[in-house]
């Protein structure tokens, strides 16, 4: 319900009838509305405080002025003022028909919004090195790009996944130096991390750079030994990393290995671009003598005196494909098949030419450590004809277990002592949500049923690394995260369980059976509120990049529907009883709608 939309048109039209010569733009107007807390008006505006020094009047005097020229329109159903705010009343049957109708009638796409008008968005993530299992940091990052991804493509923008390979990498020329060898029985990606780590402390101990570095320059040469037997490595690697992914509901469209980027072109037209614009220079003495440098601020390296290209020329040549400033061709080939049935496609040599890349606007999801190189990527992008804002940096802070350890294995193989694997993750939350069970009847009701448990383990860890701004640092609570009463991904859970189970012992209701006029000024009137304002929730964490806004929104619902149902009974509700299920119909479909948009599977039983 675009309650908003209608308010905003409202308070616009009065601001012009009672003030003709003042100049007050759309995005003002919107920007004063709010949504008040329970027990005031049910929508506000403060655009009398946002102008009053303009019109050099008091706030409560232009409110006044402004609430004499509005003529309210369904459902508003009444205006009045305090100080300087210009406050709404909505009739409550009026809305209360109307968004059940369209989250009835939207179903699984209410809440959606039109703002991306099928503009393509390239999401890049979590771009893991593969030489290592993911981490719980590497699992932020990853569901983070997930959840944006849901989110984007429910306002109607065409989103592109892609997952970045770095098959060049120093870390790749370490393994090849220590010969991996053959894999004992164990995950792949955990066998190279922990095979890396180990090659890692020889190398420091016998100063065999050079030799590591010579094999870094062969890997780069098409066709070598060194080139044909570290892209084994990589795709044998990511092979396992993407078992995680899957485990967590994570997927892509298409995965760029560097090799590919390497021998192709793109480099080279980079180059030649960022020269024709003036932005390289190649200082003969000092500390940067015989590199190629980007110059712009203090100047960053893109190509070492070794010949070597750094991580940023690679990543700026990466960019100008994405946003199709550079032309250049890949060919892919099927990668593997992901658990929804779509296909992952990989670029490769042995494949066909297809079309991706070339968007209108990047997203880079990658740790607030990187910023410095983000905003110098997008300053070189700029520079050379990129439009504004079509690149952007989710950045996000670091995660840590409250607890400190995991029961299974504690991470010193990875140099740091509290740094666990997405898998250890999982499997330590599966095991406490299956004590829970154990220990409470009550829980074992609620999470017993075949499939629940994993569903809530999945959902325990989704919603703890999504419910936080990104830029925050995470700190993971078990005890929070499975805890059913509140606060949690669990309790959504539960309370979307919860309204399913109320449906089955009504059996539903047919809307034109419904009489609106039981809806009272209470729980059932501010749990409609709520959901009205669904596509003004999707589209705040789209465009802030923050599906924190949608944690936090779930929160608000599942509370606001534990009241509704607590203080006004459904199933023996009398003449209120088909409103009220009617409200539960509605309730059920918003809370699966944004679980999904967070990557979390909703449970019909727990």
């Amino acid at each position: 319900m675009k309650i908003r939309e209608v308010f905003c048109k409202i308070i616009i039209e009065g601001v012009k009838e009672a003030f003709s010569g003042i100049e007050i733009n759309e995005i003002d107007i919107e920007r004063s509305v709010v949504f008040p807390a329970v027990g005031h008006a049910d929508i506000s505006s403060s655009i009398a405080l946002r102008i009053a020094g303009r019109l050099r009047m008091k706030p409560s005097d232009v409110a006044s002025k402004i609430a004499e020229k509005i003529k309210a329109k369904s459902p508003i159903s009444g205006i009045e003022t305090s100080g300087g705010y210009i406050n709404a009343s909505i009739d409550e049957t009026i809305y209360g028909r109307e968004v059940v109708a369209e989250v009835v009638g939207k179903g699984s796409s209410y809440g959606s919004a039109e703002i991306g008008k099928s503009e393509k968005v390239i999401i890049e993530y979590p771009s893991v090195n593969p030489n290592k299992p993911w981490l719980i940091g590497h699992l932020r990052n990853a569901l983070l790009g997930d959840s944006l991804s849901k989110i984007f493509s429910f306002c109607s923008y065409s989103v592109e996944r892609e997952d970045y390979i770095d098959d060049m990498g120093l870390q790749m020329a370490v393994l090849l130096y220590g010969n991996v060898g053959k894999p004992p029985e164990e995950k792949y990606d955990l066998f190279l991390g922990e095979r890396y780590a180990k090659i890692s402390k020889e190398i420091e101990n016998s100063n065999a750079e050079e030799k590591v570095n010579a094999i870094l320059k062969k890997m780069e040469e098409n066709g070598s030994r060194e080139n044909l037997e570290v892209r084994k490595i990589a795709e044998d690697c990511v092979m396992a990393q993407y078992q995680t992914a899957f485990l967590y509901g994570v997927q892509h469209d298409v995965l760029m290995f560097e090799s590919d980027i390497l021998k192709s072109g793109l480099f080279k037209k980079a180059m030649a671009m960022l020269d024709k614009n003036g932005m390289l220079k190649r200082p003969s003495e000092g500390k940067y003598s015989d590199c190629v440098v980007l110059d712009i601020g203090e100047g960053k390296v893109l190509v070492r005196s070794n010949g070597v290209p750094t991580y940023l020329a690679k990543d700026i040549a990466f960019h100008m494909w994405k946003l199709g400033l550079i032309n250049e061709k890949f060919k892919y080939r099927k990668f593997i098949t992901q658990p929804d049935g779509s296909i992952a496609y990989a670029s490769s040599d042995n494949g066909e030419y297809m079309k991706f890349g070339g968007a209108k606007r990047i997203i880079n999801v990658i740790g607030s450590a990187q910023s410095l190189n983000q905003n110098m990527l997008g300053e070189a992008l700029m520079a050379i004809g990129a439009e504004s804002g079509s690149i952007m940096h989710l950045a996000y802070g670091e995660i840590e277990l409250k607890e400190g350890s995991l029961s299974g294995r504690k991470g010193e193989w990875l140099g740091e002592e509290v740094n666990y694997t997405a898998d250890d993750l999982f499997y330590e939350t599966r095991k406490r949500v299956d004590k829970l069970v154990e220990q409470s009847s009550k829980a074992g009701k609620r999470a017993g049923v075949e499939g629940a448990a994993e569903k809530v383990a999945i959902a325990a860890i989704k919603f703890e690394f999504l419910r936080i701004d990104p830029l925050k640092k995470v700190t993971f609570e078990w005890e929070r995260a499975l805890d059913l009463n509140a606060s949690s991904g669990a309790y959504c859970m539960y309370m979307y369980a919860r309204a399913s189970g109320i449906l089955d012992r009504t059996g539903g209701v047919e809307l034109e059976k419904i009489d609106y006029s039981k809806i009272t000024r209470g729980a059932d009137f501010e749990l409609l509120k709520l959901i009205g304002n669904a596509d003004e929730i999707v589209k705040k964490a789209c465009i802030e990049l923050k599906p924190n806004v949608i944690a936090e929104y779930l929160l608000e619902i599942s509370s606001a529907f534990s009241r509704f149902y607590e203080t006004l009974p459904v199933i023996t509700g009398g003449d209120s009883k088909n409103a009220r299920v009617a409200i539960v119909m509605a309730t059920k479909q918003i809370i699966n709608n944004m679980l999904n948009l967070l990557g979390i599977e909703a449970s019909e039983r727990m």
